[in-house]
């Protein structure tokens, strides 16, 4: 696979062209609304009989770029298909994580059609995702819960899912972590990994340590 990268003029976003053995698809970081509207999905990314797609209408993106930090990453086929995702937000204030305000940060989705999985994209997504100064400051995290994966489109277990989630998260400076947050605990093969910004700070480690495992009583008090 080969590639070339230009800066896309306006909002900060970074474009890669790929060339696969599907044809060339462009990975587009930062999309804005102005820019989703006229695209459209491809069939691969949907709904079906053991598995949906997270984003399933192109007005979803729309609100999530809409909402503060809200952030999309595209592979687009030209003119105007959408073959794979990426989409990050902070997290609402009902979690947990949003005790640390903006600190954390969440990959909340990493999709690929069905009908072009194989050829690397959603690494690729996250490469263009994370690359840049702006998530140095972050804990970037992402919760990998199975009954959110597309098992049988994969052709793996839960297990085997797991490791490859781990595979492609790696690369790209995230690791695993333990935590008891409720719904990462509730199954064996769920799993949070994060990535630590260069810039964060030896005390918003420890406070996230302790976020981990709900000792608010020691995050409070900041020590």
């Amino acid at each position: 696979m080969t590639s070339e990268s230009n800066d896309v003029p306006g909002f900060g976003s970074k474009s890669m062209i790929y060339n696969t053995p599907r044809g060339k698809v462009t990975i587009r970081s930062n999309c804005r609304k102005e820019f989703i509207e006229n695209l459209r999905l491809d069939s691969g990314l949907g709904r079906f009989a053991t598995y949906s797609s997270i984003i399933q209408k192109i007005e979803s993106f729309e609100s999530i770029v809409n909402q503060e930090g809200g952030k999309v990453t595209l592979a687009i086929v030209e003119p105007d298909l959408i073959v794979g995702y990426n989409v990050c937000w902070y997290p609402g204030s009902d979690e947990r994580w949003s005790l640390l305000n903006n600190l954390m940060y969440e990959m909340a989705a990493v999709e690929v059609s069905r009908n072009y999985r194989g050829l690397k994209l959603a690494s690729r997504l996250l490469e263009l995702t994370v690359d840049g100064d702006w998530f140095e400051s972050k804990i970037a995290y992402m919760n990998g819960y199975s009954w959110h994966w597309d098992l049988e489109g994969a052709g793996l277990t839960p297990v085997q899912y797991r490791k490859m989630m781990m595979e492609l998260y790696s690369p790209h400076g995230f690791r695993e972590v333990y935590t008891n947050e409720p719904n990462i605990a509730l199954r064996a093969e769920n799993i949070m990994m994060i990535r630590v910004g260069a810039k964060v700070t030896a005390e918003d480690k420890l406070r996230f340590r302790y976020l981990r495992f709900g000792m608010l009583e020691s995050l409070k008090k900041g020590i």
